[in-house]
């Protein structure tokens, strides 16, 4: 199709390109799917931990076995009443130092922060969950160590009668 343009010139153009139609039942599943995914939890990109430097591979595992000694001191068995309401607990997660061949040990660990409250308008119970996973490895006496935190959607759910 030739177009005249102001100045007198002409200009071919091409034919439009056809866009490729959804239909509306595939658009709103997508929809759906990447909000769902978006809106379910939410994560930081992993930070690095620093330690030592250390004198040999035994004093980097020391290391390792003080933070699993730590964090398992953080582990509540039961959840724990608020002042201001509600309950709190941390879960600890773990299968503790694993050493590889050579002078090599892993450690790793996902901590949970769970807080528990009331809504009484609704009367349903609504848990905030929030996360730290841990990565520490010594490679001789070389540290590596990361953490990343994130948290998960609030959970609603009614109270029992």
């Amino acid at each position: 199709m030739d177009i005249v343009l102001p100045d007198g010139s002409m200009t071919k153009t091409t034919r439009p390109r056809r866009a490729l139609h959804v239909g509306p039942w595939l658009a709103a599943a997508c929809l759906f799917l990447i909000a769902r995914t978006a809106l379910a939890s939410g994560s930081l990109p992993p930070e690095p931990l620093v330690a030592g430097p250390f004198s040999s591979f035994a004093a980097c595992l020391t290391y390792l076995t003080e933070k699993h000694r730590e964090q398992m001191a953080l582990a509540m068995p039961e959840p724990v009443a608020m002042q201001e309401g509600g309950t709190r607990q941390t879960l600890v997660s773990t299968k503790g130092i694993s050493q590889g061949p050579g002078e090599q040990a892993l450690y790793e660990a996902e901590v949970n922060y769970q807080n528990r409250t009331v809504d009484a308008p609704t009367r349903s119970i609504v848990t905030n969950n929030s996360w730290e996973r841990y990565s520490l490895s010594c490679h001789g006496a070389v540290f590596n160590g990361t953490v990343q935190r994130g948290y998960a959607l609030s959970a609603v759910e009614q109270m029992p009668r």
